[in-house]
């Protein structure tokens, strides 16, 4: 891994890219979208739990599967138009909707169905909109390195905002009603829709790339057949699928189970402590890496999973193995070793899409990445009840660490045309 990269001269490639105004504005205007987000995930969940309780846990996974049914179906609606034009319209339709929960807690009252169906309609908008927006990057950074620097600067903005969000969330409860997050939710979402609209017009263009396909069914399967045609896809978005299965019942199910039981001392500062570790690693290793120019991107990609799976096995290791006073430092380190892969797997990934596809092309491809995406999160969930019956948490987060490394080095090995 060593050899694969060499610094690049200049200043940071963030610096410079931010100095480009239609950049500039279109981040502006993601980062206070990616911070609405935020707001609406902690107000939407905090007013369910205080309607139903428990029960509001039907809210999380109805929006897992909207990501998943939109994304494996928007094709049959929107291939043809213009990126730009889908985008706005879905920040337009998730800043009404957002909207429409707070003028309804004014007027006939919050329930969790409306709450579920607000919260349905925007996962499946977002399922829509971020496959849109990483089509038309190339056309703001075209250059192989600024391409994937870009990538990382609204990867790394997106991370740093639900930090944002959530201190926004916390000023704004303390002095406001929790309805109030949603408030701010809908105007961030109509800051977007103006940035898209005031940095757009270099989108233009990219719906006449390439005809659309005629059908409903041509138009459905429009990802997996330019998946299947462009070789190397299916290696990655398998990959990527491992991946999220392994996390979701590794650290989003697993590591949880593990903590409450009480064989980790600390709980859930314990868990706080390995997921901002993996913040850290993610979020260090996306500043470094931008700055890299890498000679070998397919084996860099995949040595990113390898590193994922090593540092989620180690996170269970550690549980086993470490002892009891070092067991959550050794946790939170083995957390930055699965943010660090996380990062590297990520922003070579992209631009793998990006710079082989035409606009609409590549927005399809990126549809069927959130639904195996989703898939992948959905099985993890659905197995959680046979596994943890069977093997105690920590090992199960070891064996999902080894699966996804096999599955990286079974990757590295099938680079395109080897």
């Amino acid at each position: 891994m060593v050899r694969a990269v060499r610094r690049l001269g200049g200043g940071h490639p963030y610096v410079d890219l931010l100095k480009d105004g239609g950049v500039r504005t279109l981040w502006a205007g993601q980062a206070l979208s990616d911070a609405g987000s935020e707001l609406y995930r902690l107000g939407a969940i905090w007013l369910a739990v205080g309607i139903a309780g428990a029960d509001a846990a039907v809210l999380p996974i109805a929006q897992s599967a909207a990501m998943l049914a939109f994304a494996l179906g928007a094709g049959a609606v929107v291939d043809g138009l213009s990126a730009r034009r889908v985008m706005i319209w879905a920040d337009l339709i998730r800043a009404a909707v957002s909207g429409a929960v707070v003028i309804a807690a004014f007027t006939v009252g919050l329930s969790l169905p409306l709450l579920v169906a607000a919260g349905v309609l925007l996962a499946g908008v977002q399922a829509v909109f971020d496959p849109a927006l990483q089509s038309v990057i190339p056309r703001l950074a075209p250059e192989p390195h600024r391409l994937r620097a870009l990538n990382g600067l609204f990867d790394v903005t997106g991370r740093l905002a639900v930090i944002a969000g959530s201190a926004l969330g916390a000023a704004i409860a303390a002095v406001a009603p929790a309805i109030h997050l949603l408030t701010a939710n809908s105007a961030s979402f109509l800051a977007s829709a103006g940035s898209i609209a005031a940095a757009g017009r270099r989108f233009e263009g990219e719906a006449q790339a390439a005809a659309a396909p005629s059908t409903v069914r041509q138009r459905l399967a429009r990802g997996w057949r330019v998946a299947r045609a462009t070789e190397g896809a299916r290696t990655i978005l398998a990959t990527a699928g491992v991946s999220y299965a392994t996390r979701a019942l590794g650290v989003g199910l697993g590591l949880p189970l593990l903590l409450s039981q009480g064989d980790v001392a600390g709980g859930l500062a314990t868990f706080a402590l390995v997921m901002g570790a993996t913040a850290a690693g993610d979020g260090l290793t996306n500043l470094v890496t931008v700055a890299l120019r890498v000679r070998d991107p397919w084996r860099f990609l995949f040595a990113g999973y390898v590193l994922r799976g090593l540092g989620l096995a180690g996170i269970g290791a550690a549980a086993v193995f470490a002892p009891p006073a070092a067991a959550p430092l050794a946790m939170a380190a083995a957390g930055f070793v699965l943010g660090v892969g996380g990062s590297i797997a990520f922003l070579q990934m992209m631009p793998f899409f990006q710079t082989r596809m035409d606009t609409q092309d590549a927005a399809a491809v990126f549809r069927l990445r959130y639904a195996i995406l989703s898939a992948g999160a959905m099985l993890g969930a659905l197995l959680a009840p046979v596994v943890f019956r069977l093997w105690p948490p920590a090992w199960v987060i070891v064996a999902c660490g080894l699966v996804l490394a096999g599955a990286g080095l079974w990757g590295a090995r099938r680079a395109p045309g080897a």
